[in-house]
């Protein structure tokens, strides 16, 4: 009987609103997968709908499938496809795996979505750093007035792209509380001891914010631990 771990990705946001929403997903896995197979682990990848896309469960399914030798199926590729570290972490695994809506996917077509990915994300990046370059030669000829018709607004009789206030004392002093608060959450403090334990014994990240999950500890928003998480805080051990 063939193994399978399944990945699933919904969103917060609009759950569903690209017609394959988690329970849809399930369904075209299960059809792929047919009677003759085992689920030895499912993994669902939540995202809020903003630019922060941090996947953690996406490793826990492939360290699944690599410790299973099970197939890792993924219910849909296209929007996935999109995305660089999705498609660089699947491309690396050494696990097999299936995507239902594009079963003829293999490690070259995964490599060449990347490719893509990474290069869309490069020319966004170029066209609005070309715009900014734009706007601000018009400043320097004389033109203040934006595509909606208001005009910029000067500060100490200088125009500059962004907001005419810039970055002012509340929000310096938000961002210094959001450190200190940090610094002495209970729940922060808690998971240094094992985070700075870990690290001196090697332990990766992604493995530090397994344990710490196992073991039940939390952030200071309740939520789980990720890498990115664990390794903030381990910027702190001494």
């Amino acid at each position: 009987m063939k193994k399978f771990v399944c990945y699933y990705r919904v969103s917060t946001q609009k759950q569903g609103s690209d017609g394959l929403g988690i329970e849809a997903q399930k369904k075209s896995v299960s059809s792929y997968m047919g009677d003759k197979s085992t689920v030895v682990g499912e993994f669902t990848e939540v995202e809020t709908g903003t630019r922060k896309k941090k996947r953690v469960e996406i490793y826990k399914a492939i360290d699944l499938a690599k410790k299973e030798k099970a197939t890792l199926v993924v219910a849909k590729l296209d929007r996935l496809a999109r995305d660089v570290e999705f498609t660089s972490a699947l491309y690396n695994a050494s696990v097999d795996f299936v995507c239902c809506d594009n079963p003829n996917a293999n490690k070259l077509t995964i490599q060449l979505l990347s490719v893509i990915a990474e290069h869309e994300a490069e020319t966004i990046s170029k066209r609005i750093k070309d715009a900014l370059r734009v706007k601000k030669d018009r400043i320097s000829s004389g033109i203040y007035t934006n595509k909606d018709g208001s005009l910029m607004q000067p500060v100490n009789g200088i125009v500059r792209l962004g907001n005419p206030n810039g970055f002012g004392e509340f929000q310096k002093l938000g961002v210094q509380r959001i450190k200190e608060k940090a610094l002495t959450d209970k729940a922060n403090i808690q998971a240094m001891d094992i985070i700075c334990s870990a690290r001196k014994q090697g332990m990766t990240l992604q493995q530090i914010a397994d344990k710490l999950n196992t073991l039940q500890y939390t952030t200071r928003r309740g939520k789980q631990f990720n890498p990115i998480q664990v390794q903030r805080l381990a910027l702190k051990c001494v």
